[in-house]
């Protein structure tokens, strides 16, 4: 009796164990997304793409190919900024916040009236 309930509890950790370490949508390496911007308010973006590749041209689907600036970014968020002038920032971080405060912040830097266009995350 003793040795079937050692090899249940042996089981229940096992089957635990395997699922914490299971890959997510993305795999076990990066998590690619992409973030762009173009002319006549243009936007694109992408998440939880396996490749950086696949990430890039599905923002610049979303964008009808008319994004003239994209930028990617892995297991984090990305933000881009327009000014009125037609300067622009871009930035990544852990959250979507930080990423849009700092394109925002970087977007000052080069124009005024910034606002964030476009965002997305890919954990």
């Amino acid at each position: 009796m003793r040795k079937v309930k050692r090899l249940a509890l042996v089981g229940l950790l096992a089957s635990g164990l395997a699922q914490g370490a299971a890959a997510g949508q993305c795999g076990y390496e990066y998590c690619w997304g992409a973030v762009g911007i173009g002319p006549n308010g243009a936007y694109g973006w992408a998440h939880s793409h396996v490749s950086e590749e696949a990430a890039y041209n599905a923002a610049q689907s979303g964008c009808g190919w008319n994004c003239t600036n994209v930028r990617t970014f892995y297991n984090s968020c990305g933000a881009m900024a327009e000014a009125d002038n037609g300067g622009w920032g871009w930035a990544w971080d852990r959250t979507r916040e930080l990423a849009e405060s700092a394109a925002m912040s970087y977007c000052m830097d080069y124009g005024y009236n910034c606002r964030v266009i476009v965002w997305a995350c890919s954990p």
